[in-house]
């Protein structure tokens, strides 16, 4: 039973976060909704965004308190 209760728990965690973008544009933008569990998924955000305009992510900064990932959109070398 408490196996079941800690899978449940594991589950919902890793669901309970999705990422948005906010303030983003051709330089660069803000991740919001930010965790451990779910940095991967930021950082793929960040690049599909930069793509649009033929550019990569670069992280600058995280923020745990505010659960944030700040990137800027570069060309790549």
């Amino acid at each position: 039973m408490r196996f079941a209760a800690l899978l449940l728990c594991a589950v919902l965690a890793g669901c309970s976060y999705t990422t948005y973008l906010s303030g983003a544009d051709e330089n660069g933008g803000t991740v919001n909704m930010v965790t451990q569990l779910n940095k991967d998924d930021a950082i793929e955000k960040a690049n599909a965004h930069c793509a649009q305009y033929h550019k990569a992510a670069r992280v600058v900064g995280t923020d745990p308190q505010s659960s944030t990932l700040t990137f800027s959109c570069q060309v790549p070398d």
